[in-house]
């Protein structure tokens, strides 16, 4: 008898499963049922119409065409080839039904004959485990999709090289949620899971901080929880869960709602490039990844976050991105500045503008991992297309000590812990962003507050960023801090000891940007060298970077107060002269914009009055900006009285405040306020605020604890 070629071949892997000992799924021949249980993960069978109903309208239109082409192109065995071409051919399956028996027969060949020689091995690196097996996941569904357009023979060969590849790679190990996410899936297509997945759900949760913030790292959180296609099963598998209604504690889930919010609307900077903390490499992008659009499922302000920064991007056409979501991506959504208690301040320019500046002052107060770094109230700053400064890269161990990041450290010694004491107080306002971060277990019995401050740039002044640094630890102590600009060509030093210019030339994105450092507060010296960027066994050659290292005394009470301003500045964009301003007792820096305005920018301990110029205050921090003799806007942090032409305020216990004429915000534990200033009684407050007494110019309040606003009536 003569034996067909393609029938040979179907012989041969049949007797290989056989030898193997793989499961297989008995599915009698006249399995009259059949239809009624397939497919079911991620869609039904009386769902294709409607799927099919959406191609008339965007962004369906597109997908479909996208997904017969790459049905049609084929795929190599690389397992991100092939779970974009599995993913395409099962997707058109459905909705190309011209041809859908064409398509099934390409998902039942690729499983067969790609799929079955994908190199899978526990104990390898990473390579050998996660892209495979998250490839293997699109499988699964796809199979499940095209099963009723294959025979029973072609579906237990399917099944076959499914089971024999997957039970290669244990259920636990190392890149756990990858194992748990397909072999999952396979469990229940196998129906030998109908009850949620504790192990699953608890790993995700422990990515995410009761505020949404992931404390692994930036790359970790869009790759993992976020649903980077190179470990789709890591993610993914949640939305199986869901669909067969095995496991529903995902989409309505708060802290999961509150992830993609701040994963597609605090974490990337104005340019949309991930923000630096963390095990990461500023080369390290977000590409346009399948789970992406599924955001919709969870909620409709990060929805919009993601159509924001998706715009112009179409979907591939897959599965996980057509069938997934349950709606298309809303209108977009500009990004704003946002706090979050546990995890940092992601504060950015209020206008949609690639160019513009966003800073993060990084801070969680729980759940560190392997990837986290030694990086409490570090500094992420990007600006001008650019990330301005870098950390000490990836991976691992030896990039995660505090000196390789832009923190501070107490006599050079690595931080206790990589977890803080989370922001503790902060606001979002129209001229300024203010958050301050707290050290916590990072610096046992001693204390760093850092406080970061973005000025917002106007018509005519440039936005630049203010850290105000307050150190308690002991007598004699050494302050180290460190920052680490995204260069490494050379850092020209304007003037030793006082301000350093860094051209951002280290896998920068856009040429010709700069930062410049300025320490109004003077160092006993600044040290400039190179520092790893990456492991060099990891990344052999990848270039250093250069680290500035600015060091002070503390004083004989063991305290020390520090202003650092940070100037991103281009050809478009000029930085204005900076001087210093050093007295006994408080030290700072005055900015002069081009005769505008002037910005006074002064750290003191707080604990006296004094003056400076026109300005008269008792405060941990102040800045002033003044047009001429009249005050624009005027912030302090901890202070009980501030005033200059007659404007300011007086509190009876610490505040910290911003006012810009009869706007403002106030943070206390409680006070009596009187608020100074042209008109200033005609102002209304949130109605905690019990109103004591007003006049001709200043009105008095009494303010409850927290954060409260005023403005005009």
């Amino acid at each position: 008898m003569k034996i067909s070629r393609n029938l040979f071949v179907n012989l041969l892997l049949a007797l290989l499963i056989i030898s193997c000992n793989a499961e297989t799924i008995d599915v009698p021949k006249d399995d009259p049922e059949k239809e009624k249980h397939h497919p079911f993960l991620i869609v039904k069978k009386d769902q294709f119409q409607s799927l099919r109903d959406k191609v008339s309208a965007e962004p369906w239109k597109s997908m479909k065409a996208d997904a017969v082409s790459r049905s049609t192109t084929g795929s190599s065995t690389k397992p991100y080839d092939l779970q974009y071409y599995i993913g395409a051919a099962s997707l058109a399956y459905i909705l190309d039904e011209s041809d859908s028996q064409t398509h099934a027969n390409r998902v039942r060949d690729a499983i067969l004959n790609q799929y079955s020689k994908l190199e899978l091995k526990d104990g390898s690196d990473w390579g050998g485990v996660v892209p495979p097996m998250g490839s293997i996941f699109v499988a699964i569904l796809a199979l499940d999709i095209v099963y009723d357009a294959l025979t029973i023979e072609d579906i237990q060969l399917c099944e076959g090289v499914i089971s024999n590849q997957i039970f290669k790679i244990n259920r636990t190990g190392p890149w756990v949620d990858v194992r748990r996410g397909t072999h999952g899936t396979w469990d229940i297509y196998k129906g030998d899971r109908t009850t949620p997945d504790d192990d699953y759900y608890n790993g995700i949760m422990q990515q995410i901080t009761e505020d949404g913030v992931s404390p692994v790292t930036n790359h970790y959180a869009w790759e993992r929880v976020g649903g980077g296609d190179s470990r789709l099963s890591k993610s993914g598998y949640m939305d199986v869960l869901e669909f067969t209604g095995t496991d529903n504690r995902f989409y309505n889930n708060e802290k999961l709602q509150k992830f993609q919010r701040w994963l597609f609307g605090s974490s990337v900077n104005c340019s949309k490039e991930m923000a630096i903390f963390g095990d990461m490499l500023p080369t390290q992008n977000i590409n346009n990844d399948m789970l992406h659009r599924r955001v919709v499922n969870f909620d409709m302000e990060a929805a919009g976050y993601a159509a924001w920064f998706h715009e112009g991007e179409p979907a591939k056409g897959n599965i996980l991105s057509y069938i997934l979501p349950k709606r298309a991506l809303p209108e977009p959504i500009v990004p704003s500045s946002k706090i979050y208690t546990n995890g940092g301040a992601f504060i950015r320019e209020k206008e949609d503008n690639p160019d513009g500046l966003h800073a993060v002052l990084y801070n969680i107060m729980s759940q560190d991992e392997w990837h986290t770094h030694n990086e409490v109230n570090g500094l992420a700053l990007s600006g001008y297309g650019n990330r301005l400064l870098v950390n000490g890269g990836r991976l691992g161990e030896p990039t995660r000590a505090a000196y390789l990041n832009n923190t501070l450290t107490i006599n050079g010694e690595n931080h206790s812990a990589r977890i803080g004491g989370g922001i503790v107080e902060g606001f979002i306002a129209e001229e300024l962003d203010y958050a301050s971060g707290l050290s916590g277990p990072a610096l046992p019995g001693k204390s760093h507050f850092r406080n970061l401050v973005l000025i917002h740039g106007t018509d005519n002044i440039n936005p630049y960023f203010i850290v105000f640094d307050e150190v308690a630890a002991s007598s004699g102590d050494q302050v180290k801090n460190y920052l680490h600009p995204a260069n490494e060509t050379t850092v020209s030093v304007v003037e030793a000891g006082k301000e350093y210019i860094a051209d951002i030339d280290h896998k920068q994105t856009v040429d010709g940007a700069k930062l410049s450092f300025f320490f109004a507060t003077k160092p006993s010296i600044v040290n400039i060298e190179k520092v790893q960027s990456a492991v060099q066994d990891r990344y052999p050659g990848y270039p250093k970077h250069n680290r500035l290292e600015s060091i002070y005394e503390t004083n004989a009470n063991g305290k020390i107060n520090l202003v650092t301003i940070l100037f991103p500045h281009n050809l478009n964009h000029q930085k204005p002269p900076i001087s210093r301003i050093t007295e006994t007792s408080y030290t700072g820096g005055y900015i002069d914009h081009d005769g505008v305005a002037t910005d006074i920018i002064i750290e003191s301990s707080g604990e006296q009055p004094y003056i400076y110029k026109e300005v008269k205050f008792m405060a941990k921090a102040i800045i002033c900006r003044n047009s001429i003799d009249k005050n624009i806007f005027y912030f302090a942090r901890k202070g009980t009285n501030l005033s200059q032409f007659e404007t300011g305020f007086e509190s009876d216990a610490p505040i910290s405040i911003y006012s810009k004429g009869k706007y403002g915000v106030i943070i206390s534990d409680g006070a009596k306020v009187k608020l100074k200033g042209p008109d200033i009684s005609s102002i209304q407050f949130e109605p905690s605020v019990e109103i004591l007494s007003s006049g001709n110019q200043f009105i008095e309040v009494q303010i409850p604890v927290g954060n409260v606003r005023f403005f005009p009536k």
